[in-house]
């Protein structure tokens, strides 16, 4: 298998296309029905070309047209019963034939037909249930001068409902209600059914509480389907006290333990219930399971993350369809058991699995399917098993959905295939789901580290088409680009959109702005957001807490756990990552509470820690000087020590200068990353500082003739909402000529003001005249220059740094703010590689 899954069996895969009998796909063509020629036949009884047409609705559809039952002269009843056959059996057109040819219709004949398209009008859509539904509406008022009836209301419904035509349900319940038939509770139940599956919520909502009115009077009592209708608007989005008020009428009325209206309650729990106990009570109350029943009970062990329990359910079911499957394979991807990459692959390459066994077994594979297995190869993140997907649902010929187009997208770029993607997102064609596939490159854009190419690409898009695109997910994305950049400008723009929207009440947009003021530097505004949010969640703690260490303000990040206790929040691993990271920023030595947290993870809460754990703690021990004690937890570690633990050792030496340390440090990292860049700048870096100048030219040989580059420093400021980005010593930019000048100037008089430039943080063997002029042109003191020339009076000027701001450039930019009476405001930035200094 050569390391990879393969998805494709040897044989070819079954998929079930149709339910209908071959013999069904072969007949010829429907005789137009017309009296014999050749004189007429015994006419056939009503009752016999029923029978017949139940058996053979062709077979019967031709004995009729011979024996002169259908006729010019014959009456609706005997057409209706051939019509409707030819329906049973799938065959639209047929009975679409039968209804034009009929000589006298009657409402039966309508109503007939219009259920017919609202049941199996497919492939060209919603446009041909929906508008043929329309028409044959219009023709039975106005050619035959019918009147709907609860049947036709109920066909027309369903059509809209099936077809997602909600703006076409509002006009046939206007005429419903004005006709008296919404009151009947037949259609009561299809126009909430209607409005359910369209998601028109709001009108749901007004249906829901049109039925207790009707109830109330007595024109109306529960019955099952109307209770089961109730359920699925309650729990796709009326709300969980109409959905539990529901669940009492049904106790009330004896429904409680019925079929349909127990498998409506078990779904109603999985998405509102308080705990997983809520679904597994109405199941076990249940005389009576079916496939349905045992399929929501394991969806709802997977909607609350019991993921094993749902897998003991899969196994114990007595029957299962293509529906429990896909259950089992969302569920998968929903529950990707933990933060950590390792642990979602592994739950992406279950899903995989699962998928391999569905084919194998030969059942359905719907769209649902094919959304789920995309979603699980994007977390999997395998680009020859994504490649392997792809190959196969193209194979197999899946009908393309607006979803699954997006999943595509969505994993192709996951799986390193973003020009795959971007040729696919030019051929979109879905316009519910545009802003899907439009998010998912933005973000592709945010994982290679391309803000600026994200940026610009969001902007361009809301030039062109507005902000009607912009949802919750995409609001969250961007605001997560400007914090990135440090560009609060744009993002105190995007605040206030969220708010003029509505789209501020959403949590997780809540939590997106708190975490981009934190990035920005704009630590009062973080705040002041965190402080009026109604609901907090556990994502909203831990952005308050990143906002304050990315300034270095431990003693405040202290308080706020101690804050966190008392409120009963409880933390998970990336809070204990945050707050033992602070420890090393408090005012004073707090290696005792960094242990006393340490410690209490497994004891108290239950969270193993992680390598980003032990490698925190040995920075903090290493920050206050603790080496042995550092040295001595990295060797009592239950898991083999990482790069990144050594690291955290070696960067803490940088403000104690223990060489011992270092060289044993740097030993163990070489060892351990010997491919990465990092790693020889780091040695070059040290070496350097010891003066050893031919050993770290020799380093920084070595990283370059294996073919291995150094991350650049690189600065950049804003204005005109544009980037302006700065390298060292960099003069491609358009002003270059007068940052050049007005630097040179800036620097005399901070000189003046006391300023005076630290070679030592320049790592070079040269003269002390070039050490100087390295120093003067770097990355940070250019984009503040730049800042400075295009700063209108009164305006902060922000820049942000890819790596750590060298001691030099700090000093000079509190010089430079002094001369200039001009705030100079970097940032603050949490760097993994913030050992790496710019040359």
């Amino acid at each position: 298998m050569n390391g990879h899954l393969h998805l494709i069996p040897s044989t070819p895969p079954r998929l079930h296309l149709t339910s209908l009998s071959p013999t069904f796909l072969s007949f010829p063509p429907a005789p137009c029905p017309h009296p014999p020629p050749h004189g007429p036949h015994p006419r056939l009884p009503l009752r016999s070309v029923a029978v017949a047409a139940a058996a053979d609705p062709r077979a019967a559809h031709a004995a009729a047209v011979k024996s002169g039952a259908l006729g010019p002269s014959s009456d609706a009843r005997t057409a209706n019963a051939v019509m409707c056959a030819y329906l049973r059996v799938g065959r639209l057109g047929d009975a679409r034939d039968v209804f034009d040819w009929m000589p006298a219709r009657d409402a039966a004949s309508y109503s007939a037909l219009i259920s017919g398209y609202a049941r199996l009008a497919g492939g060209s859509g919603s446009v041909t249930a929906t508008v043929a539904s329309a028409e044959l509406l219009g023709r039975m008022r106005l050619a035959d001068g019918l009147l709907p009836t609860e049947y036709t209301f109920v066909g027309l419904f369903t059509a809209c409902a099936r077809r997602g035509n909600p703006r076409l349900g509002t006009q046939v319940h206007a005429l419903a209600a004005k006709s008296g038939h919404s009151s009947l509770l037949l259609v009561a139940n299809a126009i909430l059914g209607m409005y359910v599956k369209c998601g028109r919520f709001g009108d749901a909502m007004r249906a829901f509480e049109m039925f207790g009115e009707m109830r109330a009077s007595g024109n109306v009592r529960a019955d099952r389907f109307s209770l089961s209708a109730l359920l699925t608007a309650a729990g796709e989005g009326v709300g969980q006290l109409q959905g539990e008020a529901v669940h009492a009428l049904s106790f009330k009325s004896g429904l409680e333990t019925d079929l349909s209206v127990g498998n409506a309650l078990i779904g109603f729990y999985a998405e509102h219930g308080a705990s997983v106990e809520d679904v597994v009570s109405v199941f076990q109350r249940m005389p009576v399971k079916d496939v349905i029943s045992w399929t929501g009970l394991l969806n709802g062990y997977m909607e609350f993350g019991l993921v094993d329990m749902a897998l003991d359910v899969f196994e114990r079911m007595p029957q299962r369809n293509f529906v429990t499957y896909n259950a089992v394979l969302t569920g998968f991807c929903r529950n990707k058991e933990g933060v950590r990459a390792t642990f979602a692959k592994k739950a992406g390459l279950r899903g995989l699995g699962l998928f391999r066994q569905m084919v194998e077994d030969g059942l359905e594979i719907s769209d649902v399917t094919v959304t789920g297995v995309l979603n699980a190869c994007a977390i999997a993140a395998d680009r020859k098993v994504s490649e392997q997907v792809h190959a196969f649902v193209i194979k197999c010929g899946c009908v393309s959905s607006p979803w699954s187009d997006a999943a595509l997208i969505d994993m192709c770029i996951k799986c390193g295939r973003s020009g795959d993607a971007h040729l696919l997102f030019e051929q979109w064609q879905h316009e519910e789901s545009f802003h899907i596939a439009w998010n998912s490159l933005l973000l592709a854009s945010v994982r290679g580290g391309e803000y600026e190419k994200a940026l610009s690409t969001f902007l361009q898009m809301f030039r062109s088409s507005g902000a009607e695109f912009i949802d919750e997910f995409m609001l969250t994305s961007v605001l997560g680009v400007c914090g990135s950049l440090g560009f609060a400008e744009l993002g105190k723009q995007m605040h206030t959109f969220a708010a003029k929207s509505g789209l501020l009440s959403a949590r997780g947009v809540g939590n997106a702005i708190i975490s981009m003021y934190g990035k920005c530097g704009e630590l009062k505004d973080a705040i002041s957001l965190f402080e009026r949010m109604s609901c907090r969640d556990l994502v909203s703690w831990n952005a308050m807490i990143t906002a304050h260490l990315l300034l270095h303000q431990g003693d405040d990040i202290l308080k706020i756990w101690s804050e966190m206790e008392r409120s009963m929040v409880r933390p998970d691993s990336i809070t204990f990552l945050l707050v033992i990271s602070a420890c090393s920023h408090t005012s004073s030595d707090s290696t005792d509470k960094c242990r006393k947290l340490f410690l209490s993870m497994p004891s108290t809460y239950g969270i193993e820690p992680a390598m980003e754990h032990y490698a925190a703690f040995v920075y903090v021990l290493g920050c206050w000087g603790r080496f042995d004690e550092a040295e001595q937890l990295i060797g009592g570690m239950p898991l083999q020590p990482g790069a990144l633990v050594w690291r955290s050792l070696l960067d803490s030496c940088s403000k104690h200068s223990n060489m011992a340390v270092r060289r044993r440090a740097m030993k163990h990292l070489l060892a351990l990353e010997p491919q990465d860049p990092s790693t020889y700048v780091l040695t070059s870096n040290l070496l350097s500082e010891s003066a050893r100048w031919r050993s770290s030219e020799n380093t920084r040989l070595e990283m370059y003739e294996k073919g291995m580059r150094k991350i650049p420093a690189r600065s950049w400021t804003f204005h005109g909402n544009m980037v302006h980005s700065f390298f060292a010593r960099d003069k491609s930019h358009p002003q270059s000529r007068d940052i050049y000048a007005g630097l040179d100037v800036l620097i005399l008089e901070c000189i003046k003001a006391g300023y005076e430039p630290d070679t030592t943080f320049v790592l070079h063997d040269v003269e002390e005249y070039q050490k100087r002029h390295f120093l003067m042109y770097h990355s940070m003191k250019l984009a503040s220059m730049y800042g400075l020339l295009m700063a209108g009076p009164g305006q902060t000027i922000r820049v942000v740094k890819n790596i750590r701001m060298c001691g030099d450039c700090h000093s000079f930019l509190e010089h430079a703010s002094a001369a200039t009476a001009v705030q100079v405001h970097r940032p603050g930035r949490w760097m993994k590689d913030g050992w790496q200094r710019e040359n």
